[in-house]
């Protein structure tokens, strides 16, 4: 069982340490955030400067940050950083993978996310909860589909791309790489690279350029 450091202490950090805690095959030791003191308890877990790593026997890591490119970028610090923690793969025992589904390195799926047959997950992509690729989909690299995303079979969703809350692309379409589907929208035509794309049915509303923030808090 590996121990496992988990670096982001915000929303993502406690739903990822949901995850690991359910699957039951990794035993989290920490969190690492440099936004938060040290000491600060996060779902149960204390914050600690990342040169305490080693003292506490830690052996793995995952990154939780929704943010694709910041979640890509903080893995490869770490990774350059720390090269003797391996990249944890988070999966829900509620999520559900097809047999030949391949997930990569680093990949997470919350509860009640599906992955069916012939889909391929890219390295350090995320399912939120109640996500679902229907079969011979592809998944790039870092990319995301947020909570109650249901896609066609057939669907391709490029690297760092990330699909909002509750949005439906329909069988055979394509999302190019480093593109944003707006929360609710119904893709019924290939998105290209680059762009930021919404509403019913999903139309390009402006160019995005890489590593744009995507996640807006919106503070009632």
């Amino acid at each position: 069982m590996s121990r496992v450091a988990v670096f982001g202490g915000a929303d993502q950090g406690r739903q990822t340490i949901d995850v690991l805690e359910a699957a039951g095959h990794h035993t989290v030791v920490a969190v690492v955030d440099p936004g938060l003191p040290a000491g600060t308890p996060v779902a149960g877990y204390p914050v600690v400067d990342p040169g305490d790593l080693d003292a506490l026997g830690a052996d793995a890591f995952v990154v939780a940050v929704g943010d694709n490119a910041v979640r890509a970028g903080l893995v490869g610090r770490v990774r350059a950083e720390h090269p003797g923690l391996a990249l944890v793969t988070a999966v829900h025992p509620a999520a559900v993978v097809a047999r030949d589904a391949v997930l990569g390195p680093g990949v997470t799926l919350m509860a009640g996310a599906v992955v069916a047959n012939g889909c391929t997950i890219g390295e350090g992509a995320l399912l939120g909860t109640n996500a679902s690729i229907d079969h011979d989909g592809v998944l790039g690299e870092w990319a995301s589909l947020a909570p109650g995303v249901a896609t066609g079979g057939n669907v391709t969703i490029g690297a760092y791309s990330a699909i909002g809350v509750g949005a439906a692309l329909v069988h055979g379409v394509t999302v190019g790489p480093h593109s944003v589907v707006g929360a609710g929208a119904v893709v019924l035509r290939d998105v290209p690279d680059h762009v930021v794309a919404h509403g019913v049915p999903a139309v390009v509303s402006r160019a995005r350029t890489e590593g744009e923030p995507y996640l807006v808090r919106r503070d009632r």
